[in-house]
């Protein structure tokens, strides 16, 4: 058996990797070893980019579906809204009056009690104050307009609990089908 000896440094040839030492082949062209360095490839920022794109995208469509959402407690008589579904509301999408909605405010107040209401108070404050809020908006009596119902919001057990008291009347379809001008210019005489 023989053993060759490969002398290592400065212009010797690459000296094969002695496992045993632990020690890697030098380069054959003089330069030091420097460390490995992960590099990214051509187009590795484009991955970046592109997430940084979707993200931006996925942003200004949430931006653009909640442009017109507003705190239901925020609207005003003569406010057209989209009636959310569900029993607990927070927020109400708001239109102008000639787009596409499905309820008007024809009434804000404040329910007068210390006690949270049940559903047959609340149906005594609406036949007391929007039937007749529905006569001074739309200048026609309540009981003349079939085509139209009442709906309102009220506050929550904590929302009462916390002082609030506003109750807020609106008209719509009896199917809460879309409409697309005021009920107040649709009903004039």
């Amino acid at each position: 058996m023989t053993d060759q000896f490969a002398p290592s440094g400065a212009g010797a040839p690459d000296a094969p990797a002695n496992p045993a030492s632990g020690v890697p082949p030098q380069p054959a062209s003089g330069e030091p070893p420097g460390p490995a360095v992960a590099g990214r490839g051509k187009g590795g920022g484009r991955g970046a980019i592109l997430i940084v794109g979707v993200i931006v995208a996925f942003l200004a469509i949430v931006l653009f579906l909640v442009r017109n959402n507003v705190e239901a407690d925020d609207l005003a008589v003569g406010d057209c809204f989209n009636i959310p579904s569900g029993t607990s509301v927070q927020t109400v999408e708001k239109h102008p009056c000639n787009e596409s909605h499905t309820a008007e405010v024809i009434f804000v107040g404040d329910y007068d009690g210390d006690t949270y209401p049940i559903s047959l108070s609340l149906g005594s404050f609406v036949e007391a104050n929007c039937e007749p809020a529905f006569e001074t908006y739309l200048g026609r009596g309540f009981d003349s307009e079939p085509e139209l119902s009442i709906g309102y919001f009220y506050p929550s057990r904590d929302g009462w609990s916390s002082g609030d008291r506003k109750i807020t009347c609106y008209v719509a379809l009896p199917d809460e089908g879309p409409m697309t001008e005021s009920v107040k210019s649709a009903t004039a005489p």
